[in-house]
């Protein structure tokens, strides 16, 4: 590993962090509704307006910052031809871009449910929730996510850069979040990606600096 891709270990593993903490806060803040239904969607969202922006702020946030720690990691994998990295990579930005252009749905919900009657409101809502591009925008958002970060966390392993306890808790974290879609099971599998990306700063942050003509001598 050269001085480089050295010194890009700790962006890598502080910018993953922060977005699965992010991501965490940003399901915690969301003011989930009460049943499966649209109108109860509205109401909750129509209950805490402030609180269901920020939410969806931070999930924003949360998502640019896991495509940069993604692009930390290419760095600090630098010169390995492994397909586990480039597919991983691919697939990590290319959901963690689609999902934030989603979460402006949620400022029409919040204008619909203030603004418009209710009956009208959640028409307009299944409405556009009935329309192709909602569908085919989260669901390649979610299963790019989903697949390239478990794929990038395997990559990590396979360079002997974190232990197989994180790309095995990235995958939990998923399996876990979308066992029911109900609020706790999906903090609680938040808190797994957390967990995860923990374990992986504590082995990829340096702990020695590397002098201008050495090379480390941890990883590939």
């Amino acid at each position: 590993m050269t001085p480089r891709t050295f010194s890009l270990r700790r962006p890598a593993a502080a910018l993953s962090l922060a977005g699965a903490t992010l991501f965490v806060a940003g399901m915690a803040l969301t003011p989930w509704e009460s049943e499966d239904s649209t109108a109860a969607y509205h109401d909750a969202l129509a209950a805490q307006p402030g609180r269901a922006q920020a939410a969806a702020i931070t999930l924003a946030f949360a998502y640019a910052l896991l495509a940069a720690g993604c692009f930390a990691f290419i760095g600090v994998l630098a010169g390995r031809r492994d397909w586990w990295l480039r597919i991983g990579a691919f697939f990590t930005v290319f959901g963690a871009t689609l999902l934030p252009g989603l979460l402006i749905t949620d400022a029409y919900d919040l204008a619909l449910a203030q603004e418009v009657p209710e009956a009208t409101g959640v028409k307009v809502s299944e409405a556009a929730g009935d329309l192709v591009l909602p569908g085919v925008l989260g669901l390649a958002g979610v299963l790019g996510l989903v697949l390239g970060t478990t794929l990038l966390a395997v990559a990590l392993w396979r360079a002997d850069l974190v232990p197989v306890a994180v790309p095995a808790l990235v995958a939990l974290s998923w399996v876990v979040g979308f066992a029911t879609l109900t609020p706790v099971v999906l903090i609680s599998g938040a808190l797994l990606l957390v967990a995860a990306y923990a374990i992986a700063a504590t082995r990829l942050w340096p702990v020695h600096p590397v002098g201008s003509a050495g090379t480390a001598a941890v990883g590939a």
